[in-house]
């Protein structure tokens, strides 16, 4: 009786088993159809939760570590920055442009950007020979320009900002980054090989946000950088030096006329007039971190004078005697629309 119990069961148990076999090898033999045996899950498909906070040298920057053997930086303080209405007006995260309803006829005549306080707020974001400059090119516009750069390279934040922009763009740009700042200038960085930073993160100086590839519409591996203000480009060569890795001016006076795709700064700047603005405010810091834009001084309180040159324009006159646009028209009895002359002789302090 117990031998044929015993034999029963294991006949029972020995049917369970064939049958289970007969369900699972199908599956497992679609699996190697589909590519081989299942993948183990990705990091990001394990449960995701905070388990340590790590400072740094920012005291505004932390690091989260996750419980998948992720991280991501944690910038309490700069939560505040969501009031401003900059980084809540006109924010499209969906797409390239966010100014739809602002024409370039209804921007100011010249904005002045206010672009560092100190040496500390600005960071190239990469340094390189400039390829292909802003402008017209063949049968379309350049509206940025191209540096050439060996593939995986990392691309800095130049200013403090937040991301609006960040994924593949299929309209050429491939991976694109765009960060706008707090004075509502934008960054863009585009052809990445991959973002490193997600929409919405607030970034700092010198920040990591991407890597030097050649998606999209691209020819070798190169950053295509641009610089906008309400969707409009401007040269970017206007406010950097790419192959010293220098920012020109403190404070920039943008004029609604360098949005013209045939408004290069190359054209209008003059290399051996340009300030070297890292040692002009290194040589007037007050101490490492407070600056003051560098200025001739006059003897006995005397008025200061300045001959109009080949190129010069009120927003590179002012940040170079240590005053500004307004003033320079006032002193002259001129407004910001007012025609320079070579040779014009104009009271500046």
């Amino acid at each position: 009786m117990y031998f044929r119990t015993f034999a029963y069961r294991s006949l029972l148990v020995a049917g369970f088993v064939f049958g289970l076999i007969l369900f699972v090898a199908p599956e497992e033999a679609s699996a190697q159809r589909r590519g081989g045996t299942p993948a183990t899950p990705r990091l990001e498909e394990l449960p995701r939760r905070p388990m340590d906070t790590i400072p740094t040298a920012d005291p505004e920057t932390k690091v989260i570590i996750f419980s998948n053997n992720t991280w991501e930086y944690y910038r309490p303080e700069l939560r505040r920055l969501d009031n401003l209405s900059v980084f809540r007006e006109h924010w499209d995260t969906a797409s390239v442009f966010s100014y739809r309803n602002i024409e370039l006829g209804e921007l100011p005549a010249t904005v002045d950007l206010r672009m560092i306080d100190s040496l500390g707020q600005f960071c190239c974001p990469v340094q390189g020979k400039v390829l292909s400059k802003y402008g017209p090119r063949r049968r379309r516009n350049h509206h940025g320009v191209d540096i050439p750069m060996k593939p995986g390279e990392p691309v800095l934040a130049a200013f403090d900002g937040k991301v609006r922009y960040a994924k593949y763009n299929t309209g050429g740009y491939g991976n694109l980054v765009i960060i706008r700042h707090p004075n509502g200038l934008e960054t863009w960085h585009s052809h990445l090989m991959k973002c490193n930073v997600r929409v919405g993160d607030y970034v700092k100086t010198g920040q990591v946000i991407g890597y030097v590839g050649q998606t999209g519409r691209a020819f070798g591996p190169h950053l295509h950088f641009e610089t906008r203000y309400c969707d409009q480009s401007f040269d970017p060569e206007f406010l950097f030096d790419f192959e010293n890795g220098m920012l020109r001016y403190q404070t920039f006076a943008l004029n609604r006329d360098y949005f013209s795709i045939h408004s290069r700064a190359s054209e209008m700047l003059e290399e051996d007039d340009e300030p070297d603005l890292a040692n002009a405010l290194l040589a007037e810091a007050d101490d490492s971190t407070m600056i003051r834009a560098a200025q001739p001084k006059s003897a006995s309180g005397a008025p200061v004078y300045h001959i109009v040159k080949k190129g010069d324009i009120l927003g590179r006159i002012a940040p170079k005697y240590g005053t500004t646009i307004a003033r320079i028209c006032q002193l002259n009895g001129i407004d910001r629309n007012s025609t320079l002359r070579l040779g014009q002789r104009l009271r500046v302090r």
